[in-house]
């Protein structure tokens, strides 16, 4: 018996390690890159000259300044005066823009996606003005150089570059903008609908996601370039109790909040299951395959070690627990205003981001059977389920992916999913292959900007933004 347990172990390790030196980085086809050149100096004066529109949105819409908006808007017209003169310009809902311009063939249409809308910056924490457009060290200083500005920017200095030059495209090619994406405005829907109507279903749609980054996978040196094929659900949840109120003095044995506080601690020790999704499974193939020999053990072989890799990741928390599963965040605590009295009414606030294994029917039935507690209940304030995925082994893939190989030679492409939400879900609607992938090479550092203080984006790294965007134009 103890030969034989011996022998199926021995079997075991064999196979596991076979499978670990077989996992290996496929050969990719070496991509001849063509220089782009460019004006750097008119390229930085009109993002610095974006920036300086206060663009700024907001949940209370009477707080944004519409009229800044309309300054963005005519201000295109003027840095980009070829592709005005070519292409026809739609402006769609309250702040959408929509380009188009006329290729040799229609049937295979691209959109490529930004939004020019930015969420407020606290000026007194900024060591830069924020809406200056300073352009200082090698960098252009403001809020939106990141989010999502320059990638803006990039894709129309690119078409008006290549205007320049007398250049068709193959396919027809649109340029989709929103002014409310940062408060999931309707200006994307409106600009998914219109196209609709005209029956356009576009090959490939591109909008911010992913990016170049390093030091981002376990055991991976080099840049990995993540282009996401999909992105999470989102489920906002709230928990609310009521019962007596008083003073304070004399509390009974639970008080409401006491009872929520219970009910979180249950929901924070027991999490929502891992699942290896097509993209987690996808982007564990493609980065596993360049990561140290250790953690290839655990790649090359997850029909043995997944639930070990749930584990880790689960301990680990953050981004890479997040690919694994859905996620729920304790974000918001209600009770009395005031020291001395209970409150008769207690609320807790929760925010989901869903796996598409969990719908948010699902999700609502797993926290009711985790907190099981009848007086609390519960209410779906917000929802969505998560988004199809697109193809990584369409055309269309391999056209964003050999941009990229020749924008940032040696980056290694890989699918992944987004966490965060963006405009491009609504293009689901008419497209199947909706991409994410933010053209730059950020660092951990450059990404903790966005939406923070003092965001700024190197001139580097914006004319690796255009010649991105010029790259890819031309295989579309």
């Amino acid at each position: 018996m103890i030969y034989a347990i011996l022998g199926v172990i021995s079997v075991l390790v064999v196979v596991i390690l076979v499978r670990t030196l077989l996992f290996k980085p496929t050969e990719e086809n070496i991509v001849e890159t063509e220089a782009v050149d460019l004006n750097i100096d008119k390229i930085v004066s009109n993002l610095s000259r974006m920036i300086q529109c206060k663009t700024i949105s907001h949940n209370d819409r009477e707080k944004m300044d519409l009229e800044e908006f309309k300054k963005f808007r005519e201000l295109l017209k003027t840095l980009y005066p070829n592709l005005h003169r070519l292409c026809k310009r739609e402006e769609i809902g309250d702040s959408g823009i929509l380009y188009h311009w006329k290729g040799k063939q229609s049937d295979q249409v691209t959109i490529l996606m930004s939004h020019y809308d930015v969420v407020p910056a606290n000026e007194e924490l900024w060591s830069k003005e924020p809406y200056g457009g300073i352009v200082e060290d090698e960098t252009i200083w403001g809020r939106g150089t990141l989010d999502t500005k320059g990638t803006l920017c990039g894709a129309l200095e690119a078409a008006e570059y290549l205007i320049e030059k007398g250049f068709v495209p193959q396919q027809d090619i649109y340029f989709s903008f929103s002014g409310d994406e940062e408060i999931s405005g309707e200006s994307a829907p409106a600009i998914v609908e219109y196209l609709n109507k005209k029956n356009i279903r576009p090959a490939l749609v591109l909008d911010e996601g992913g990016a170049v980054v390093e030091n981002i996978f376990p055991g991976v040196k080099e840049a990995c370039a993540l282009i996401g094929i999909g992105e999470k659900g989102y489920m906002d949840v709230e928990l609310e109790i009521t019962g007596q109120g008083g003073h304070s003095s004399a509390p009974p044995p639970h008080s409401l909040v006491g009872i929520l506080a219970k009910a979180v601690v249950k929901i924070e020790k027991n999490p929502f299951n891992a699942h290896l999704t097509p993209p987690s499974l996808e982007m564990l193939n493609t980065l596993g395959r360049h990561s140290s020999f250790g953690m290839r053990i655990i790649f090359a072989n997850l029909w043995c070690f997944g639930p070990l890799l749930g584990l880790l990741f689960k301990r680990k928390g953050g981004e890479m627990n997040a690919l694994l599963r859905t996620t729920c965040a304790v974000t918001k605590m209600e009770g009395s205003k005031a020291f001395n009295v209970l409150p008769p009414k207690a609320r807790v606030g929760l925010n989901l981001r869903l796996l598409a294994t969990d719908t948010v029917e699902d999700a609502l039935e797993y926290l009711r059977k985790v907190i099981n507690e009848e007086r609390i209940k519960l209410s779906v304030i917000e929802s969505r389920n998560a988004s199809p995925y697109a193809n990584t082994k369409s055309p269309q893939w391999g056209k964003v992916k050999n941009a990229i190989s020749q924008t940032w030679p040696g980056a290694i492409v890989s699918p992944y999913l987004m966490l965060a939400g963006s405009d491009a879900r609504h293009f689901c609607k008419i497209s199947d292959n909706v991409l994410r992938f933010s053209a730059m090479k950020l660092s951990k550092e450059d990404i903790g900007l966005i939406h923070g203080n003092d965001e700024g984006v190197r001139i580097s790294t914006l004319m690796e933004t255009v010649s991105f965007y010029v790259r890819l134009i031309k295989q579309c």
